[in-house]
């Protein structure tokens, strides 16, 4: 009698760790010169690690997971209690740092400029420590790439004032779900606006939010339109924000809000603090 072969019985594993995810990536590098896309990858790292620092938050640069540059950019990976501070105040701090340092790129060269887009997911990361290779490779940070390629990251820099916006922000659904409207972000969730990730040639769709700390609007004469240029921007708080979820402010400044535009562009309309 033939002999029945076995089925081969499905096993489960343990998942890894949860990690929160921060790529950048810079603006146009690939359009500088080999000589300043090396000043730009070091700056990019060294405005992060200034970033963190500026925030209270040098123990997670100190301690995070699979950091590693990109050339263009850098990826950190934070222990997932720790998502809601690289929201708030990281972004914000990061926009301030990389305003201070422009006029150090200017020196080298004047056309030099350092303008990022970030995106920030979440999910199960294999983390060694450093002890195994096939660190941080999983779903997670697939979807944290693929974010910072997004239509809506790209014009929140191209729609934008050069000399006043140098952060585009975006993270992932579950990132604004748990943390944004968890309550845990120092934001209201209107400073976030809802957009659509749609990469046909990776064949990934999916939804997100984009942040912009310092919003602005592109000067006509950098559209080519000649005039001046009226500017609409949000005034640095230095981490207290009058629009945050806790409450505090009670002035009548208004602030840029984040809304939806024709053919996936970005508007902003001004609401009052409260």
């Amino acid at each position: 009698m033939a002999e029945i072969p076995r089925r081969v019985r499905r096993t489960s594993i343990p998942m890894p760790p949860y990690r929160a995810v921060l790529a950048v990536d810079a603006e146009k590098y690939s359009r500088t010169s080999s000589y300043n896309q090396r000043i730009l990858s070091n700056t990019v790292r060294d405005a992060l690690e200034e970033a963190f620092r500026g925030s209270g938050l040098e123990h997670l640069w100190r301690n995070a997971s699979f950091p590693q540059t990109t050339g263009d950019g850098y990826v950190v990976g934070v222990q997932p209690e720790h998502l809601p501070l690289l929201i708030h105040p990281l972004l914000g701090e990061l926009q301030a740092v990389l305003g201070e340092i422009q006029p150090g790129l200017a020196f080298e060269d004047r056309s030099l400029r350092l303008r990022l887009r970030a995106a920030i997911g979440l999910g199960p990361l294999p983390d060694s420590g450093g002890d195994e290779r096939g660190d941080g490779v999983g779903t997670a940070m697939n979807e944290t790439h693929r974010l910072l390629d997004a239509p809506a990251l790209r014009a929140g820099l191209a729609d934008s004032d050069p000399e006043i916006t140098f952060l585009a922000a975006g993270i992932t659904r579950r990132v604004y779900e748990d943390a944004v409207l968890g309550g845990y972000v120092g934001l209201a969730p209107r400073h976030f606006h809802e957009t659509e990730v749609d990469l046909p040639d990776k064949e990934y769709r999916a939804e997100a939010y984009l942040y912009i700390p310092q919003p602005s609007l592109r000067p006509p004469e950098a559209r080519g339109t000649g005039g001046s240029a009226p500017r609409e921007t949000a005034q640095r708080s230095g981490g207290h924000d009058p629009d945050s979820s806790q409450g505090q402010g009670q002035g009548q400044s208004q602030a840029p809000r984040p809304g939806r535009g024709a053919a996936g562009a970005i508007t902003f309309e001004a609401i009052p603090d409260a």
